[in-house]
């Protein structure tokens, strides 16, 4: 019987292996939202930029980056 945190993994695991089986002609599209999603990219390339653009939008995405970077973590 699974647990809750197997029954998790193994519906991650189901949905790498289906976006890899139907959306191979995206892979591009995915390693660029990885890259740019990436801590180090959010807080050193887009966060100077969209804080001197509008400093209320650079904040939130900091917050929205650590946020993310930390549920990532938590759930790994």
């Amino acid at each position: 019987m699974e647990t809750g945190m197997d029954a998790l993994h193994h519906s991650g695991v189901q949905m790498v292996q289906y976006l890899q089986m139907n959306y191979k002609s995206s892979q591009d599209w995915f390693m660029f939202i990885s890259f740019a999603a990436d801590l180090r990219n959010t807080f050193f390339v887009f966060f100077p930029i969209w804080f001197h653009l509008c400093e209320s939008v650079g904040i939130k995405l900091i917050w929205v980056a650590v946020i993310g970077d930390w549920l990532n973590l938590v759930f790994k």
